[in-house]
């Protein structure tokens, strides 16, 4: 599928980046590719949504709200704990 080789683009250039840190990739020319292959994940990621008719916004919304019932900030903050682990 298209929409993981372009995912792959975008990791490729964290993977080969000497940068420290995202704040040092915000003011480099690294940017410029990581912003292009960000609206290419997100082109075909409203493509699919598109055909499959799903409301992007109402999906989102109710996956956050999923995870912050998963993963409560008083128990997940700062722990890499599976969240059956919390």
């Amino acid at each position: 599928m298209a929409l993981s080789v372009e995912v792959a683009e975008l990791v490729e250039i964290f993977q080969w980046s000497n940068s420290g840190g995202l704040d040092e990739i915000k003011d480099s020319e690294i940017r410029k590719k990581i912003e292009e292959e960000i609206a290419d994940i997100f082109i075909y990621l409203l493509k699919i949504s598109g055909k499959l008719d799903l409301d992007v916004a109402k999906i989102i919304y109710e996956k956050i709200d999923k995870n912050e019932k998963k993963y409560p900030v008083k128990k997940s903050y700062g722990s890499s704990k599976k969240y059956i682990d919390l």
